[in-house]
């Protein structure tokens, strides 16, 4: 009887769950379990198992967050005492793109949960990441998007309207580009800024040079030339040039006024219509148009 017992208890720790068992090192250290030489690691609890996982990978995006964001307030510092120009720091913590780029960490794994049904303080999740496997999985997103980038600035072609938006979609991308890079810097990586410095300078130049495009602003039916002052206004007021007849780039407007019924005031319908017009290719860029009536109680004019 007393070796059936024995067998029967053997059986019992075997089959004992994890839960049951005395709260694993990495509850309170998961350093002691996963090595900072060789991960990333987090910690999340909660009522359920769900709710612990979910807080083990938040806990982890957290870390990377705040490591990231304290990463680009330096470097933004010493950039600017370098005297190079850059993007500031506040700018990369309000993009979309990186943080995105950070909620979706790549690589995240949930090694191990345990349910603390002894000392009732619910579940409890650890959150890893490998740090070879982050290294080689954000060296080749970092790669993928900065050869994306270093096409879309690509002006072997010659620049155009259609290069600000390229290179607007860059800028974009650059966020990412540089999210990738401080990440994997953290995983013990290669340290790729300058190269993300030397691509957003060279996105910022292509840029200047498409601005550089000059743009004839052609109106018929303008009022003593002060529509084409507005509209030459909203051309240089973002970095262009106005141009001349000979001009690549045209737009053109037409403007029409005329008296509407006279009753205590004087009435005036408009119509306007622009087109942004590239004049080698024909190519329509750009279509505005508005049409709106106004009164004055002392004349047409």
């Amino acid at each position: 009887m007393k070796s059936i017992a024995a067998v029967v208890c053997f059986i019992f720790v075997l089959l004992v769950p994890l839960h049951a068992q005395d709260r694993p090192a990495w509850v309170n250290n998961p350093s002691a379990v996963y090595p900072d030489t060789l991960y990333v690691s987090a910690v999340g609890g909660g009522r359920d198992r769900q709710t612990a996982e979910n807080g083990a990978k938040a806990a982890l995006v957290s870390y990377f967050r705040q490591s990231v964001s304290s990463r680009i307030t330096i470097i933004d510092s010493e950039q600017q005492s370098g005297g190079r120009a850059v993007r500031s720091a506040s700018d990369m913590s309000m993009s979309i793109e990186a943080a995105a780029a950070l909620d979706a960490l790549i690589g995240v794994e949930i090694k191990a949960a345990w349910n603390d049904a002894k000392g009732k303080t619910g579940w409890w999740a650890v959150a890893v990441m490998e740090k070879a496997q982050g290294r080689e999985r954000y060296t080749a997103e970092l790669n993928k998007t900065v050869n994306e980038i270093s096409r879309l600035i690509n002006i072997t072609g010659g620049v155009s309207f259609n290069t600000l938006a390229k290179c607007r979609t860059a800028r974009e991308l650059l966020s990412k580009a540089e999210i990738y890079a401080l990440v994997l810097s953290m995983l013990d990586g290669p340290n790729r800024q300058d190269e993300i410095i030397r691509l957003t300078t060279k996105t910022d130049d292509t840029i200047k040079q498409a601005q550089s495009i000059p743009v004839d602003v052609r109106v018929t039916g303008d009022t003593g030339g002060r529509i084409k002052a507005a509209f030459a206004k909203t051309f240089t007021n973002n970095g262009f040039r106005t141009g001349s007849a000979n001009s690549r780039f045209a737009l053109i407007v037409k403007f029409n006024m005329e008296a509407a019924p006279k009753n205590q005031y004087y009435n005036t319908r408009y119509t306007l219509d622009a087109v942004l017009r590239d004049t080698q290719t024909g190519a329509e860029l750009l279509a505005y148009n508005t049409s709106d009536r106004e009164s004055h109680p002392a004349s047409q004019a």
